[in-house]
């Protein structure tokens, strides 16, 4: 008797395992490159993405020609741009026409982080192939909460609303 009872309690507990819910996949983590040609504004919002639990790495680069050669010889692989508008050579406009020319690279979300409200700039972002356009705070809790934003809708692919 105590052998059936052994045995149907191991089949009662396989079923249950089996009724069990799937665990939920693990939250992506993301690469996030940031192209900001001021040191203290870059430190900054690096602080802010380190803080972010959904982020595994962050490269700041000031040069966005540099960055543009580092991600087409594969060096960098962002799976979030995050992008200053106003940059001494290239602009982020520019940046972000050559990064959509580099094979791989045109389904990775752009968010242009700056501090121009200028309506032509405006404009323009929403003609580009950018998925966001957020104008830098003037307060660090208000940065934090921004970037937060923002790499929550990397994740869930949320950017039409």
């Amino acid at each position: 008797m105590k052998a059936a009872t052994a045995r149907d309690s191991l089949l009662a507990d396989h079923a249950a395992s089996r009724d069990e819910p799937p665990s939920a996949a693990p939250t992506p983590r993301l690469n996030v490159l940031l192209v900001e040609d001021d040191a203290a504004d870059a430190s900054l919002i690096l602080r802010a993405i380190h803080d972010h639990p959904n982020v595994l790495s962050a490269n700041a680069m000031a040069e966005p020609l540099l960055a543009l050669r580092e991600i087409e010889e594969g060096r960098l692989k962002p799976d979030l741009v995050l992008l200053d508008l106003h940059m001494p050579r290239i602009d982020g406009f520019e940046f972000l026409k050559g990064l959509r020319r580099i094979p791989g690279q045109l389904s990775v979300p752009v968010v242009f982080l700056t501090n121009s409200e200028i309506n032509k700039d405006v404009l323009e972002y929403m003609r580009s192939s950018a998925s966001l356009y957020v104008v830098k705070p003037d307060s660090y809790v208000e940065l934090r909460i921004r970037i937060d934003w923002v790499v929550q809708r990397a994740i869930s692919g949320g950017w039409s609303d």
